[in-house]
């Protein structure tokens, strides 16, 4: 019996055992070459992006096509010849800034029109009364800024006000409000605002011109838009002769103000 056993198990073949270690080992690799190579490619792609952008940023920047060659501005005030220059290299915000130090300016937007052109587009303020000072003319407009006038405009003369004076802004929003309120009324249909004389801030007093006659109008430091308005009432109620040999008018006192022949021309 035990020889047979022995037999049999000589006459049984056994598989031999392969090692699965070369197949993974061969699986890794290709799986790196293959991450290598998308590596490469995205590299490639990069690199080659880049330089597209280097060499299209260098043809936007010295290309004539983005060259300025036309600058238009809404008020026909050119402060700096910016033809020439690229169009995308150039700082609006700094042109602007230019533009605003001037002070007949009140704002400015500049936009960038492509291919080649920009456009300017300036709010100037405008005077509402003007100084004469230092043999100067200045103009003051509704934000109290004091702008140089070149001429006279013919707008209220603002008599008294020293420019230098650290009270001068005040008496400037005093007078803005005085011209404000007879531009807004009826009072430009009876006459012209000649002049407004602060030399007394307590008691300011205006000049109308009526029917060419000059008359005084004392209307004292506050509550002008009430007075004016008082004012305007007075002038509808009198007759035309009555208007025209008018000497002045006190309005310091309100409602209770009296015209009296003391106040007219003979």
């Amino acid at each position: 019996m035990k020889s047979r056993k022995t037999k049999i198990r000589k006459n049984v073949k056994i598989a031999p055992r392969v090692s699965a270690a070369p197949r993974s080992y061969k699986k890794l690799i290709k799986k790196r070459a293959a991450q290598i190579g998308k590596i490469i490619g995205l590299s490639l792609v990069i690199y080659a992006a880049f330089f597209i952008v280097l060499r299209f940023k260098e043809f936007i920047i010295h290309s004539n096509y983005f060259r300025i060659n036309n600058v238009i501005v809404n008020n026909g005030k050119f402060l700096d010849n910016i033809k020439g220059e690229n169009i995308f290299t150039l700082d609006i915000n700094k042109l602007r800034s230019d533009y605003e130090t001037l002070a007949e300016v009140k704002s400015v937007i500049v936009e960038r029109s492509f291919p080649n052109t920009i456009l300017v587009n300036i709010t100037k303020r405008i005077p509402m009364g003007q100084i004469s000072y230092r043999r100067n003319i200045y103009g003051i407009d509704e934000d109290g800024v004091i702008i140089k006038l070149n001429e006279s405009r013919g707008l209220p003369e603002i008599i008294g006000l020293k420019i230098n004076n650290p009270e001068v802004s005040e008496l400037i929003k005093k007078i803005i409000t005085i011209i404000k309120t007879y531009n807004m009324g009826r009072l430009s249909e009876f006459g012209s605002l000649k002049n407004i004389n602060v030399k007394r801030p307590e008691n300011l007093i205006l000049d109308f011109i009526c029917q060419n006659n000059e008359i005084k109008i004392k209307i004292g430091k506050t509550d002008f838009e009430e007075r004016l308005v008082l004012l305007e009432d007075i002038l509808s109620r009198l007759r035309q002769a009555q208007r025209k040999k008018l000497l002045y008018i006190d309005l310091r006192f309100g409602k209770d103000l009296d015209i009296t022949p003391a106040k007219y021309r003979k």
